[in-house]
């Protein structure tokens, strides 16, 4: 339709496919998110630097060709004060390095205009300068390979992109693509070798099926459809559309289920933790038993925060006797600590069979929320029914009744909270964790199905040609034809008889072929008609 390329009255396929420009249905889409947000660019009109109008612009020019304008009394300042960096790129720039630029100007309203079409510069208008003569155009009107102000010429990588609001094709050449073309084109031809197309492999060449992962969904993406009917959705043909379960929620979701077999159901033991937390309190200890089965994310983020020493030197940091004391707070002030995953996570306390706080001893995270839980925990001293569907019960104590009742025991600053004498967690010992014996449990399936499915292909014989099956059952192409005698193959092939009768078989012996009436072939030659 004109494009540059042809005259013809519609687009053609490589103007639709962007080899003379982006004609298709997607690509303004495609160059709108490409582009810059239009509040983060410079008005074409002011300096980088500064934001405001500029009185003596200069360019300094970046190495993917586009280029950045400063006002001259801005960055010279700046790159004395900054040991000659570029103030946006971090860059090496030297003042010599900046290229005056000359825009032209309406004398009556000092509008910034092209010098060729005299159209006005907006904040739409795809603006270039050329680096020789620091003239700036529209860049529509760098045609020719000439300044047709100065009439001086230039070459491509002469042409430095000042602003390109909606993502078009450049005008402009990066520096670095024209210097590797330089340096592979003269290495060339130093070496005096033309270079080949690559010639395509054979079928090993071909590049193996990926495995399928474990982890699998039956579900799909849905982004093949969606970018078959819908323009604003690039296309999407390679790569699996499946989705893949968290294998955390796979993992949750097995220690939740109860063990299957005669009697296994019961033997709860299998799927708890327990854990030891040593204080600084005589060295006491608190000996915990975690719920796994009706908590597992809560208690999975115990127990990692646990291993990874979060929770070594910890204070406690709330006490109210009566009622419960808590901990878990790297910062000791009660109001930080972040969850293994580094965001918090949901709550539990609405799993079927969860745990309530039910008596003294009882294990649950502290919150600030619905969905807010951390780090922190808290062991209460008595039944709190009224925290049942607010707090997480993760774990009760089953030893160290002693060191608890010390806990409550301890005295009180005045008008707060915090105990007057400092406790911590000096250590946590895990004994037992279900987690861990999954993981070993998934690993060996794994590396059970990875080698059944090596031996399978490795037992696989290999194909030769004509090995098949024709259409009376019988397998052709092998070592020795099967023949009716023979065992029958499958599908209707068994049931036929191949022998033919012996009234129809007739001897050849002494026979003359010329005896035999040939078959005729064609119309003849018309003779009798």
């Amino acid at each position: 339709m004109g494009h540059g390329n042809s005259d013809k009255l519609y687009i053609t396929h490589a103007e639709h496919a962007g080899q003379f420009g982006s004609h298709s249905s997607s690509s303004g889409f495609k160059f709108k998110v490409q582009a810059p947000h239009p509040g983060a660019r410079t008005p074409f009109d002011s300096c980088a630097l500064s934001f405001q109008p500029f009185s003596h612009p200069v360019c300094a020019r970046n190495s993917d060709g586009t280029g950045t304008v400063f006002d001259l009394v801005n960055i010279i300042p700046w790159l004395k004060q900054h040991n000659n960096t570029h103030p946006i790129t971090k860059e090496p720039l030297l003042p010599t390095d900046l290229i005056t630029l000359h825009y032209s100007r309406k004398e009556a309203s000092g509008e910034i205009h092209d010098p060729i079409s005299f159209k006005p510069f907006s904040e739409h208008s795809h603006i270039v300068a050329i680096a020789t003569t620091g003239n700036v155009f529209l860049a529509d009107s760098v045609k020719g390979g000439k300044d047709l102000v100065n009439e001086v010429p230039f070459k491509k990588q002469d042409v430095i992109t000042l602003q390109n609001p909606h993502g078009l094709p450049q005008a402009s050449v990066s520096t670095l693509a024209a210097s590797t073309v330089g340096t592979s084109s003269s290495s060339a031809q130093q070496k005096g070798m033309a270079s080949k197309p690559a010639v395509p492999g054979g079928v090993s060449a071909v590049k193996a099926k990926a495995a399928v992962p474990w982890n699998v969904s039956p579900y799909s993406s849905g982004l093949p459809g969606a970018s078959l009917t819908s323009t604003s959705v690039d296309p999407t043909t390679t790569g699996s559309s499946k989705l893949l379960w968290d294998e955390e929620e796979l993992m949750f979701e097995d220690i939740s289920n109860p063990l299957k077999g005669k009697g296994k159901e019961k033997d709860v033991g299998k799927r708890r933790a327990y854990v030891r937390l040593v204080t600084s309190l005589g060295g006491g200890s608190l000996n915990l038993e975690l719920f796994c089965e009706k908590a597992p994310k809560t208690c999975y983020n115990f127990l990692m925060l646990a291993k990874a020493g979060k929770y070594d030197n910890c204070l406690f940091h709330r006490l109210v006797p009566g009622f419960m004391i808590q901990t878990g707070d790297p910062t000791g002030t009660g109001t930080g600590g972040e969850s293994y995953w580094g965001t918090p996570f949901r709550d539990e306390h609405d799993m079927k069979g969860a745990a309530k706080h039910d008596s003294r001893g009882v294990l649950a995270m502290a919150n600030k929320g619905a969905g807010t839980n951390g780090s922190q925990f808290y062991i209460t001293f008595k039944p709190a029914h009224n925290l049942d569907k607010k707090h997480t019960v993760f774990g009760k104590l089953v030893g160290g009744e002693e060191v608890l009742d010390l806990l409550e025991k301890l005295p009180l600053k005045d008008s707060t909270e915090r105990p007057a004498k400092s406790v911590r967690i000096t250590e946590v010992a895990i004994y037992q964790d279900p987690f861990d014996d999954y993981k070993k449990r998934l690993a060996n399936k794994l590396a059970k199905r990875a080698q059944t499915n090596q031996i399978n292909n490795n037992n696989l014989p290999e194909k030769k040609e004509g090995d098949q099956i024709n259409w009376f059952g019988v397998k052709v192409g092998a070592e020795g034809a099967a023949t009716a005698d023979d065992e029958p193959g499958g599908g209707v092939g068994k049931y036929l008889n191949l022998k033919r009768p012996q009234s129809a078989l007739v001897t050849s012996a002494g026979v003359d072929d010329s005896s035999r009436k040939k078959r005729k072939t064609g119309f003849g030659d018309f003779a009798g008609w």
